[in-house]
């Protein structure tokens, strides 16, 4: 019953009747490694169903500069604010890792969202299980260590990408985490020596999961519990698509 050919973990879970009308707005789009997909305080006119790839959403202080506050991959998507019916928003959102998404302008994205109460639940339930990850996020980097925050990240980041190799520098994830970069390489080398990754040129390949997750803090197992538990669409079946609204021209 999914969807032929997406990737999208919202999207998949969609009914096929609910796909179909979203499917003539869309269109595939490449995303290359640092293309801005929202910007501070700039209206967002699309919202892109990350099919490949990851972006990372960015808080930032002239002073202190940008820090990560959640990730973004096939799970989910980037426009929350289209989603809350916000034009804009003081966080920048950028794909770190290259790839791909449906794009769908903001006009027919809302329009979807008020014609299926099913489609809007499901949205709303993505965007409880990233305010889980930004509020658990802000624990982990106040309560616990640097490995543990790093271990976090990766395999967050792991499941994102669907692949052991993460193509993350140690310059990225320093800022990612807020941090200094000698701390970064410093842990890494910690890992690496306990045989959980090995570290590659502008990467990090997971070589023991078990031994990654054995280093990490419960941050990132409620995190992913509550990604695994909200993005299933089956609970919401039984609700009626309401029919008569006008429907907008494909853009």
């Amino acid at each position: 019953m999914q969807p032929a050919g997406v990737q999208n973990h919202i999207l998949q879970s969609l009914p096929p009747d609910i796909f179909a009308g979203l499917q003539p707005h869309m269109r595939r789009v490449q995303l290359k490694r640092g293309q801005v997909l929202q910007e501070h305080n700039r209206p967002m006119g699309q919202v892109y169903f990350i099919e490949r790839g990851m972006a990372v959403l960015l808080a930032r202080t002239k002073r202190d500069g940008q820090v990560g506050v959640a990730i973004i991959g096939r799970p989910g998507l980037v426009g929350v604010p289209v989603v809350m019916g916000i034009t804009r928003s003081p966080h920048r959102c950028v794909m770190e890792v290259k790839g791909e998404a449906l794009q769908i302008g903001a006009q027919a994205f809302r329009w979807a969202m008020d014609e299926s109460p099913a489609f809007r639940q499901q949205l709303m339930n993505y965007l409880h299980a990233l305010l889980v990850q930004q509020s658990q996020t802000v624990l982990c980097n106040v309560r616990h260590g640097l490995m543990e925050r790093l271990t976090r990240l990766l395999l967050l980041a792991r499941d994102r990408l669907d692949d052991d190799t993460i193509p993350l520098t140690h310059d990225l994830l320093s800022m990612m985490l807020g941090v200094r970069r000698a701390g970064i390489t410093m842990a890494l080398e910690r890992l690496e020596r306990r045989g959980a990754v090995q570290r590659q040129r502008g990467a990090v390949e997971i070589v023991d999961r078990n031994l990654i997750e054995r280093s990490t803090c419960e941050c990132y197992r409620i995190i992913a519990r509550e990604y695994q538990r909200l993005i299933d669409f089956s609970r919401f079946e039984h609700l009626v698509e309401p029919r008569g609204n006008h429907r907008p021209s494909a853009e």
